[in-house]
């Protein structure tokens, strides 16, 4: 895109779609901790991705002036084949009582 206005139009139809996937974390999360450390658990895990996620305009900036912006962005999309994969590393937790 060349066009600011469509750059931004864009960009806020990607981050509302891509954000939305949040959704099913904390139920997801909730799942795997006992109910006494689960908001800790849940707000360490999500504060670390948020630090982590900081980090990504720096990184994305870094790669697009050594490697080309579509490059950059082309790995975007790796980010949500990984967090794909590694739910199927997550134990089944269902009918189990957490103590």
């Amino acid at each position: 895109m060349t066009d600011p206005t469509a750059l931004l139009a864009g960009g806020f139809f990607m981050g509302a779609f891509a954000n939305g996937m949040l959704g099913g974390h904390g139920a997801l999360l909730a799942e795997m901790y006992p109910t006494e450390v689960r908001a800790t658990a849940q707000n360490v895990i999500f504060n670390i991705g948020r630090a982590i996620g900081g980090l990504a305009p720096i990184v994305i900036a870094l790669l697009a002036g050594s490697l080309g912006f579509g490059f950059a962005l082309a790995l975007l999309p790796t980010i949500y084949v990984i967090q794909f994969l590694a739910m199927f590393l997550l134990p089944e937790k269902r009918g189990l009582a957490l103590e």
